[in-house]
């Protein structure tokens, strides 16, 4: 916080009006109150459950012996991660810190080419109805490679072609139907 603080001052006496924002703490995870008076924005992820994101991403240790993710997803007996568990645990904490003034987006979401398909569109759907109904903007990891729509290599999907391209036709629907919702709710 003490960083960031002297940071705002020194960008904000070149550009006074500059848009500002700030990672929350653990890789995006965690809001950080103490930024809330800077006037500057914070940026969450769109990962989580991990298990399900990065199922099989060789930068996670160990992902490559996690089983093949569901949605929801079932990590223990007891336990499910679920629509209602992402709005408890990823929306709702970031929500609070909106309430003091703040503005948040997701800025980076997505899930690794290896999750199966449709374990991808039903959880990457809860996410963006969540943030949809949170009001916040979203962005992809990529828009073409592992994690997009275009050319991501999935092994499960039949793609479109498109001026040499592979277009996974199913995702960037559900992309385009939240956007259109988003569009009539305003």
């Amino acid at each position: 916080v003490k960083v960031v603080k002297r940071l705002v001052e020194g960008i904000r006496a070149e550009d006074a009006q500059r848009l500002i924002i700030a990672d929350g703490l653990r890789w995006g995870n965690d809001a950080v109150h103490g930024l809330a008076d800077l006037g500057i924005a914070q940026s969450t992820r769109g990962y989580q459950p991990m298990e399900v994101s990065h199922f099989k991403a060789s930068w996670i240790g160990g992902s490559d012996k996690w089983p093949t993710p569901t949605w929801p997803l079932h990590p223990g007996a007891n336990d499910v991660f679920d629509k209602a568990r992402l709005h408890r645990e990823r929306i709702v904490p970031w929500q609070a810190l909106e309430a003091k003034g703040v503005g948040v987006h997701v800025g980076e979401c997505g899930a690794f080419n290896q999750t199966p398909h449709d374990v991808v569109l039903a959880w990457f759907g809860d996410c963006l109805d969540l943030w949809r109904e949170a009001g916040w903007g979203y962005s992809l990891w990529n828009l073409r490679g592992a994690f997009g729509i275009v050319d991501s290599q999935r092994p499960d999907v039949s793609y479109e072609e498109k001026d040499g391209h592979k277009v996974d036709r199913a995702f960037l629907e559900l992309l385009k139907e939240i956007g259109r919702a988003s569009c009539r709710e305003r």
